[in-house]
């Protein structure tokens, strides 16, 4: 089985989550993740551009950095995902599609796969509708991420290209709670959209600790999704771990229903 590069994301309809190591006490995530199906986004040219106008920062054409021997089938066959080499699959949750961690010692940074239904109207991502992908995620945090009428995210969303993908990359703060007191986390999402399902590839970590390995591992994640080959499509095995809900940080990523419960755990 291999891993290509993969479609861009698609907006689903409920949060997704992850495990954090046994130390933290995550509480209050709600993260909408692109959910996958056959299809790709279209590639896009060497220069994309944020919604505001600027060139994205990280571009790539290329999925360097990921197993294919790794390669598994998720979100009901309709995404091939494959592991950073040399990573780790952590255990398995109704919060999120599948999470890598760099080991079994080394439980951060963490990079989770998240699905959701596409924002209307955009099935697939082409040069022509990338912009209006990326507005849309804008329109989607501006409602969680915003205090007396500024913006509170760390990097608004922008364009960016993610294998033969056209997505989009942002980055929002989020807390968690250690021993009952929040702590913020450093993430950064990319998201992509394939058949009508937006995926998003999350890297996470303490404050502090999302190292640019976390980043361009979570990165060649996003760009390697792909329509799982039609001979090799096998569905993942759930690796040792429990089967329930994550705790999740508070304050998340776009989509109708996950904004909404993020918004509602920052009032708690």
């Amino acid at each position: 089985m291999q891993c290509a590069a993969g479609a861009g994301p698609a907006f689903h309809g409920r949060p997704v989550g992850v495990v954090w190591p046994a130390w933290i006490t995550l509480a209050g995530l709600a993260i909408a993740v692109a959910g996958v199906a056959p299809g790709c986004s279209s590639s896009a040219g060497t220069s994309q551009r944020t919604a505001g106008g600027e060139a994205a920062a990280e571009d790539d054409a290329g999925v360097d950095g990921i197993d294919p021997d790794t390669a598994i089938v998720v979100d009901d066959g309709r995404v091939e995902v494959c592991s950073p080499t040399g990573w780790t699959r952590g255990p398995q949750s109704r919060d999120h599609l599948v999470k890598y961690v760099p080991s079994r010692k080394k439980p951060y940074p963490s990079i989770v796969v998240m699905a959701a239904d596409a924002p209307e109207g955009l099935d697939e991502i082409d040069a022509g509708t990338q912009k209006k992908f990326v507005a849309a995620i804008a329109a989607s945090l501006a409602g969680t991420y915003s205090k007396d009428g500024k913006s509170t995210l760390v990097k608004q969303p922008a364009a960016t290209r993610l294998g033969d993908h056209l997505g989009v990359t942002w980055s929002a703060p989020a807390t968690i709670k250690v021993d009952g007191v929040r702590e913020t986390i450093d993430r950064v999402s990319y998201a992509v959209v394939m058949g009508g399902r937006m995926y998003t590839v999350e890297a996470r970590a303490p404050k502090g600790k999302l190292d640019a390995e976390g980043r361009a591992s979570a990165r060649a994640v996003a760009a390697a999704l792909a329509p799982p080959a039609a001979e090799e499509a096998a569905p993942a095995e759930d690796p040792p771990g429990t089967d329930k809900p994550a705790d999740k940080p508070a304050a998340d990523a776009p989509g109708g229903d996950a904004a909404a419960a993020a918004a509602a755990n920052d009032a708690a």
